[in-house]
């Protein structure tokens, strides 16, 4: 096994998705696709985006152990294929997933000679409220998911590799792509 994966960690609404997507567009990482039960959003696509299941499916391929991993978050399960992290890690490819904290740190202890966390976080709060209002996330989940933001960061800080602050997305994304251009997880990108 000789492929490198990085695996983005954050709150809900900070860009990792956005920041994966740029990466695989510009053909520097492989995306990993993970798993959920919850719905797809509108500008969502099925096997693109996220593996969407129902939970009855979810739970049926997690007895199985069909996942590495798998976790709730915000009330929705969430998980990696066995499947796709070994063609990852089999590949002579760089690939980049989005994971809970959970799923990040045991991805780590199994393979950590191949792992690296990025923390990405935003600047602050309210520019985080400001990312979940407008793709359109209701009034009750943003309260729930700005309520855990100040844990949240002390958590993403705590089992990251390397921070990475998205205030402005391009500058944000030239950080990831140096990143993964490198393949290093020996410095830390200051987080101002």
């Amino acid at each position: 096994m000789t492929g490198r994966i990085f695996v983005l960690i954050g709150p809900s609404g900070v860009g990792k998705t956005t920041l994966a997507s740029m990466a695989q567009g510009e053909g520097i990482a492989d995306r990993i696709i993970t798993c959920t039960t919850r719905a797809p959003r509108s500008h969502e696509t099925p096997g693109q985006d996220y593996f969407f299941f129902t939970l009855d499916e979810f739970t049926s391929l997690d007895l199985k152990g069909e996942f590495v991993e798998s976790e709730w978050i915000h009330g929705h399960r969430y998980g990696v294929l066995v499947r796709e992290l070994s063609r990852a890690l089999q590949s002579e490819r760089t690939a980049l997933i989005s994971l809970g904290y959970g799923g990040a740190d045991r991805i780590k202890v199994l393979w950590p000679d191949q792992v690296t966390i990025i923390g990405i976080l935003p600047p602050s709060p309210d520019s985080l409220r400001q990312r979940l209002k407008d793709r359109g996330t209701k009034d009750d989940e943003m309260i729930l998911r700005l309520r855990a933001i100040d844990g949240e960061s002390r958590t993403v800080k705590a089992l990251a590799d390397i921070m990475v602050v998205n205030d402005q997305l391009s500058e944000a994304y030239r950080q990831l792509r140096k990143i993964l251009r490198t393949g290093s997880s020996s410095h830390r990108i200051a987080d101002n």
